[in-house]
């Protein structure tokens, strides 16, 4: 009794020790109308509140069609539903319109009186959906093993982020990790999983916050400069190897007027920006922004400048400002010049803010396409997560 209790303690403190696979709930569709689910073989379906009892069994694949009604939701003749359990029959695949999951799915009526379904999948088969989805499948095996690893930590740090807001765990999409159910199941992808299973990275015997992303840009970077404060194994390391990575460098020409209208749409008050200043850490990327117009001045972070411009935009905080027209060669005759300040207009130093830059992320943790460059060079997974994260361990949760 006292293991049993001291487990559960040790749980909940976030410590790490021998526990049983868990159970995540991912949010797959939101505040729909209606939904259609089917199942490989069939299906038990199940009310679960107030009490749980079984309400329909479907012996073939054929989907059966919910609805929101004029008070919960509703199948065939029953209706006011509001929380319901669907099983499949042998372990088969659940669709929930017409795309495949593994494990069971859950349907309840959300805040909106509208129809959300959650999928409920142990870890390891939620991984097999995950791999695909954030790492190119072609990578090396022990950089796929590294993706693993990091994915199956960050479900377990955060496999309840979204249950008070929302009613499951995880979201299927960038606000967690992307899973795509069996539609990016890969045989690779599931044998990195077997390979890893249960493996995560702790530091201090708590699961790690494992941030990762596409391309650092040549390092990446400290916790105190995207984050705001120090953790201990989120530092700023050389990173060469994802030079690799097809859309390395980047452009981005903005207006500064563009750059004003999306910051009054946040709630600052200015007036014509005429100014930007950079402040930047030793690997070059940008800690801090000052903006500058008739009011005074605004500072904000690099890694809230970049979402305040959209990151798909402003590709990474490792930029630099240029003037398109003084970075031409010399020998560039007049008429080429003039081509170029027509395309660029009249704009002017103090009108738009034009950079160049390299990388693709927040620059935190994992950088996927460096750690493509480790396996390749021969390091093997627990080499390329003891790099990026630092001071970790690679312990094993089950």
């Amino acid at each position: 009794m006292k293991k049993i209790l001291y487990i559960f303690a040790a749980f909940v403190l976030g410590i790490v020790t021998r526990a049983e696979e868990p159970l995540l709930s991912v949010g797959v569709l939101e505040s729909r109308k209606s939904v259609y689910i089917s199942a490989q073989h069939g299906f038990q379906l199940y009310q679960t509140k107030p009490v749980r009892k079984k309400l329909f069994t479907r012996w073939n694949s054929k989907s059966l069609r919910f609805e929101v009604t004029d008070r919960g939701m509703g199948f065939l003749n029953v209706k006011h539903q509001t929380d319901l359990h669907i099983k499949p029959f042998k372990n088969g695949y659940v669709y929930v319109n017409g795309k495949g999951y593994r494990g069971s799915v859950r349907l309840f009526e959300d805040s909106f009186g509208k129809i959300t379904v959650v999928n409920l999948v142990k870890l390891e088969k939620y991984l097999y959906g995950v791999i695909k989805s954030e790492m190119l499948i072609n990578s090396p095996v022990e950089a796929l093993k590294s993706q693993a690893v990091v994915a199956r930590t960050y479900a377990i740090k955060n496999q309840h982020k979204f249950l008070k807001e929302k009613g499951f765990g995880l979201t299927d999409d960038v606000r967690s990790q992307v899973y795509n159910g069996i539609e990016d199941e890969h045989q690779i992808a599931r044998d990195v999983v077997n390979a890893t299973r249960g493996k995560i990275l702790t530091y201090k015997d708590e699961p790690i916050s494992a941030y990762y992303h596409s391309a650092c840009g040549g390092s990446t970077s400290d916790s105190r400069d995207w984050y705001g404060k120090e953790i201990e194994f989120l530092r700023a390391k050389t990173c060469t190897d994802c030079s690799a990575y097809r859309n390395y460098n980047w452009k981005l020409d903005i207006d500064y007027s563009e750059i004003t209208y999306k910051l009054r749409v946040k709630g600052h008050r200015l007036g014509g920006i005429h100014d930007i200043e950079f402040e930047r850490t030793e690997e070059g990327r940008v800690r801090k922004v000052i903006l500058k117009d008739s009011t005074g001045d605004l500072k904000m972070t690099g890694a809230a400048f970049r979402t305040l411009l959209g990151p798909s935009r402003l590709r990474s905080t490792i930029f630099k400002v240029v003037n398109p027209l003084k970075s031409k060669p010399k020998n560039q005759d007049k008429a080429e010049l003039a081509i170029l300040s027509i395309i660029h207009g009249s704009r002017k130093k103090d009108k738009s803010l034009f950079l160049e830059g390299s990388g693709f992320g927040h620059g935190v943790g994992l950088c996927q396409w460096g750690a493509k460059g480790l396996a390749k060079q021969g390091f093997n997974y627990q080499d390329i997560l003891r790099y990026y994260y630092t001071g970790v361990t690679v312990a094993s949760l089950y």
